[in-house]
């Protein structure tokens, strides 16, 4: 693994979450490349970096960073159902468009609930809510100008399966927000 470093450069912790990477990240970030020319301000999300968040795990200490891959590799593969993205949202809190769908019940809440609680048992300080599938296209974008018409390209309702998932290694760098997979699951 490369050196770590931290948005507030302390060495001896990871930022982590567990994600689904999406199987046609070109073409999505290609839709929100040519929608945000008609978004003042709004900042398209590299397609390196688009994905779908399960469980976001925060700052854990370095010498955790075994504690969650052993977790995610015992978890197995994520549900066969897939997940439903099937409308364009932008929140206005985070200032981000996004490609949303429905909180899932059955096989999907239990692998995020299991997911989640066991991460906290490792001392990850996980946010007590409800998963809500989301993939950010764009950021800083201004909700009163928002308008998805220029998404439409995309064809929805988007039915997303997935047989992995991985956990990821957010660190700042220099150009940027990398992210850095170091574990693949399923």
């Amino acid at each position: 693994m490369a050196a770590v470093v931290e948005r507030n450069g302390d060495q001896t912790k990871v930022r982590l979450f567990y994600a689904l990477w999406p199987p046609r990240a070109q073409a999505w970030h290609e839709a929100a490349r040519r929608w945000a020319r008609t978004q003042p301000g709004a900042k398209v999300v590299p397609a390196e970096r688009l994905h779908l968040t399960l469980v976001f795990l925060g700052d854990v200490p370095r010498e955790r960073l075994g504690a969650f891959l052993a977790l995610g590799a015992a978890m197995g593969p994520p549900p066969a159902e897939p997940l439903v993205l099937d409308r364009f949202e932008c929140w206005s809190g985070p200032r981000v468009a996004c490609l949303a769908g429905p909180t899932p019940g059955g096989p999907w809440k239990q692998f995020i609930e299991r997911l989640a609680r066991e991460a906290r048992a490792l001392g990850a300080k996980v946010e007590n809510r409800p998963f809500r599938p989301h993939l950010t296209l764009a950021r800083k974008v201004r909700p009163e100008a928002f308008d998805a018409s220029g998404l439409k390209t995309v064809s929805l309702p988007l039915q997303w399966s997935a047989d992995r998932f991985r956990l990821i290694h957010s660190e700042s760098a220099a150009e940027g927000l990398r992210y850095r997979t170091v574990g693949e699951f399923g």
